[in-house]
C-alpha cells in the first residue's frame, strides 16, 4: 500500500486535533506541518512552508488547510494546483468569487475539494434528518434554534477575529454550523429577515444574531445567537411537528430528545457524550474523524454527506445575502402610534 503524504496548514485548535487523528494512521507516511510559529521537533511531523514544498517540490495527497477564514483560500489554491486533495475547515472561503475559483480548480484538476461541517456526522443530527425525511413527526410547522457561547475579550485580541474582511461574526464564525444543520435538514432559504447586536468594544463584526428564515419547503425556523453569554452554555434545535416535538441540543448538537407525553426523554442510542475542551469527546465532537476517513479513501470522491465545496456554496451566499442586509440596516423600526392591519 502507496503511503501519503499529508500537509497541515494552521497548527491551531482544529489542525491540532487533525494532526492527532492523522498521527495514529498506518495509511499516513509523512506529516508536513505549515505554521509560521516555530513548534517543537516531534517524530510524528516536519515543520516547513509553502516555499519550502515549492522548492523541494514535495508530493503532497492531501491537504487540510486550519489557517484563519481569511486565509483558506490562497492555501487551498495552491495545493489544488498542485493536484492534491484539500479539506478545508469552514467557512470555505470568504469570497464568493474565491469560492467559485475552487469549485472549478478542483474540476479542472480533478481533485477532492471539501469543507469540514462535522456536525453532519453526529448521531442525533442524523437521526434529525431521517426522521424529517420519512415525516415521522408529519408537517413541520416550526425550528426554533439557538447557540449560547461564549468569546471573551483575549479570544477577540487576534488581528483577524470578529472582523469582516479575515472572519466575520458569530455567524460566520460559531454559529455557522447551526445555519448548516438547518439547511442540511430542511433544505435552502427563501427569505429571511435578520436583527444584529454589535459590541463595539470588543470587535467589528456581530456578536449576537437573530435570524427568522422561511426554507423553499416553507418550513420556517429560527437562529439566535451569541457569544455574549458568561460561558458556553449549548445549542440546540427544537422542532415542532403535526405528531410531535423533538430536541437535537448538547454543546455541539450531540444529544436526541423527543417528547413522550409530558416528559422530555434523551434517546442514548443517538447521543453522544461530547464535553467541552479538545480531544475525542470534546465539543469538536467525533466528525472529524469520520470526515478524514472518507476523505483518505481514494475510492470515496463524492463524500456521502455532501461535503464538497460545490454543494456548500449556497451557504456562503446566503451568510453574504445576510450580512449584506446587517450592515445596511443597522437602525431598526421604533414603535410608533399608528394603527396597523391589526383589528381593522
Amino acid at each position: 500500500m502507496k503511503k501519503l503524504n499529508i500537509a497541515i496548514v494552521g497548527l491551531g485548535t482544529a489542525g491540532k486535533y487533525y494532526l492527532d487523528i492523522l498521527k495514529k494512521n498506518t495509511k499516513v507516511k509523512n506529516i508536513f506541518v505549515i505554521d509560521k510559529i516555530k513548534i517543537k521537533k516531534n517524530n510524528f511531523f516536519y515543520q516547513t512552508n509553502i516555499n519550502e514544498i515549492k522548492k523541494k517540490n514535495i508530493k503532497i495527497n492531501y491537504a487540510i488547510i486550519c489557517t484563519p477564514s481569511g486565509h483558506h483560500y490562497e492555501s487551498a489554491k495552491f495545493f489544488i494546483l498542485k493536484k492534491a486533495n484539500v479539506l478545508i475547515e469552514k467557512p470555505i472561503v470568504l469570497k464568493l468569487k474565491h469560492a467559485a475559483e475552487l469549485i472549478s480548480l478542483s474540476k479542472k484538476k480533478n481533485t477532492k475539494c471539501w469543507v469540514t461541517f462535522q456536525n453532519r456526522y453526529n448521531l442525533s443530527v442524523t437521526k434529525l434528518k431521517k426522521i424529517i425525511k420519512n415525516g415521522t413527526l408529519g408537517k413541520v410547522s416550526l425550528v426554533d434554534s439557538v447557540l449560547l457561547w461564549h468569546r471573551n475579550y483575549e479570544y477577540y485580541k487576534s488581528d483577524w477575529r470578529g472582523k469582516y474582511k479575515t472572519d466575520g461574526g458569530v455567524l460566520a464564525n460559531q454559529a455557522i454550523h447551526l445555519l448548516d444543520a438547518l439547511i442540511y435538514i430542511f433544505g435552502p432559504v427563501k427569505k429571511f429577515n435578520v436583527v444584529a447586536g454589535f459590541n463595539k468594544k470588543k470587535l467589528q463584526a456581530e456578536d449576537l444574531i437573530d435570524l427568522s428564515l422561511i426554507h423553499k419547503n416553507d418550513v420556517i425556523s429560527s437562529l439566535t445567537a451569541t457569544t455574549r453569554a458568561n460561558r458556553d452554555y449549548r445549542s440546540a434545535i427544537d422542532v415542532i411537528g403535526e405528531k410531535g416535538r423533538v430536541i437535537v441540543r448538547g454543546i455541539s448538537l450531540n444529544l436526541f430528545n423527543y417528547f413522550k407525553k409530558d416528559k422530555l426523554i434523551l434517546d442514548k442510542k443517538n447521543s453522544e457524550n461530547f464535553a467541552l475542551g479538545l480531544g475525542p469527546i470534546s465539543g469538536m465532537g467525533t466528525g472529524h474523524k469520520k470526515i478524514l476517513k472518507e476523505f483518505l479513501n481514494k475510492k470515496i470522491k463524492f463524500s456521502s454527506k455532501k461535503l464538497e465545496i460545490k454543494h456548500n456554496y449556497y451557504l456562503l451566499k446566503l451568510i453574504h445575502s445576510i450580512y449584506n442586509v446587517v450592515n445596511k440596516n443597522r437602525k431598526l423600526h421604533i414603535v410608533k402610534n399608528k394603527q396597523s392591519i391589526w383589528g381593522k
